[in-house]
């Protein structure tokens, strides 16, 4: 009776063992697809100068190139991409379809932070991978979500390193902020004073403008009633480029008053607006030099923009897209060929580690170190120079 229990008994876990095998195969499915869809918005009706168009580019180039020379595992990579004008409303419809009517993969390459913003709890109740957002927001990073994986510094770092370049190395003492007036600048606002307060410093004046517009007048005349020795700027490059050239008319801000400008700023479309007239102004940007440097992966991103789109301009916006598409494509080569989106997922918190800067080398990706870190610039006699430090 006791052999006859045990064996039932046995048999009983052996059941439950197959249905639970079952039901994990039925619930994650290994991906069996020949293709890997990714989902993007952005603002892609800018056109060629536009960040959406760049980022994209730069994405593409690299999985052009991956694709035509086997792929991952044999799968090709494709990124389905829906203009959302930089209308965040326009972004959530967009992310829905993608997830619903195109069955992608994951999100990659949402193009700012008020699209990052109302997107996200969209991102959490499908359960769906964000990737490379191009947007600096704290909410992305803090507190950890497995969903997330950033390929760029975030908003506080750029702000930290700028603050700290003025304030330490240009002994600045009176800043003020242009910033566009919705998540991503109101978020910003908050992360410069803290930045200041640390320093014993604070703000002495700020200015708003509305999105997808150049009234910026109105945030002239606020900051001008300051005094600042220092402009930071948080905003797009047409905004941006509009304020500047007012503000080096106006007759009552000084003449070496300087401008700090964060990275959703292109620095060379900012610098053909302003008629290459650079004087003053220091970038801040996540990516290197796309020019200048000589890391191994900037020479590849400067051959495959040869070979695929050489009438094309190089730009740091481009040079983020390939990083973060280079990073996608790592995760996806180490998951291996057999893979579930949840196995997808579970790597995802390993890849956001490996690439933080304060984290030991030790068993890091070298190629991927160039992420997470703020380079300054400037722009003297037609070209972008290191504010200081290296630019690898």
């Amino acid at each position: 009776m006791k052999a006859h229990g045990m064996r039932k008994f046995l048999a009983l876990i052996l059941v439950f063992i197959l249905c639970m095998t079952l039901f994990y195969y039925y619930t994650h499915p290994t991906y069996k697809e020949n293709t890997i869809t990714l989902g993007m918005s952005g603002p892609l009706s800018e056109g060629p100068y536009g960040v959406g168009y760049q980022f994209l580019m730069g994405a593409k180039v690299f999985f052009q190139h991956l694709n035509e020379n086997g792929g991952i595992y044999g799968r090709t990579i494709n990124i389905i991409a829906k203009d959302d004008r930089y209308e965040p409303k326009i972004a959530l419809e967009n992310v829905h379809n993608l997830i619903e009517k195109e069955g992608v993969f994951a999100l990659f390459g949402l193009i700012g932070t008020p699209a990052a913003e109302v997107v996200f709890p969209l991102v959490q109740e499908k359960h769906i991978p964000l990737i490379g957002t191009y947007s600096g927001a704290h909410f992305l990073r803090q507190p950890p979500n497995a969903l997330v994986l950033n390929a760029r510094a975030s908003d506080r770092d750029e702000i930290e390193v700028l603050v700290d370049y003025f304030s330490t190395k240009l002994h600045a003492k009176r800043f003020a902020l242009f910033y566009q007036n919705d998540a991503y600048g109101r978020a910003g606002l908050d992360e410069v004073k803290k930045a200041l307060n640390k320093r014993n410093l604070f703000l002495c004046g700020e200015g708003s403008y509305k999105r997808n517009t150049l009234s910026v007048g109105n945030a002239l005349y606020e900051i001008e009633q300051c005094d600042p020795d220092v402009i930071l700027m948080m905003g797009a490059t047409a905004p941006s480029a509009e304020f500047i050239k007012r503000a080096r008319k106006s007759i009552t801000l000084r003449d070496e008053v300087n401008f700090g400008l964060f990275s959703f700023i292109e620095p060379s479309d900012l610098i053909q607006a302003l008629e290459k007239k650079g004087k003053g102004i220091t970038f801040a940007q996540v990516v290197p030099s796309p020019w200048t440097s000589q890391g191994k992966e900037v020479k590849h991103y400067r051959e495959l923009m040869a070979q695929y789109h050489p009438k094309e301009k190089l730009s740091y916006t481009s040079l983020e897209g390939y990083f973060a598409a280079r990073m996608i494509s790592e995760v996806f080569k180490t998951i291996g060929e057999r893979f579930t989106k949840e196995s997808f997922i579970a790597e995802l918190p390993r890849f956001s580690q490996m690439m933080d800067e304060k984290v030991p080398s030790q068993n890091r990706d070298e190629r991927c170190k160039c992420l997470h870190r703020v380079h300054l610039l400037s722009y003297v006699d037609g070209d972008f120079f290191a504010v200081e430090g290296n630019d690898e």
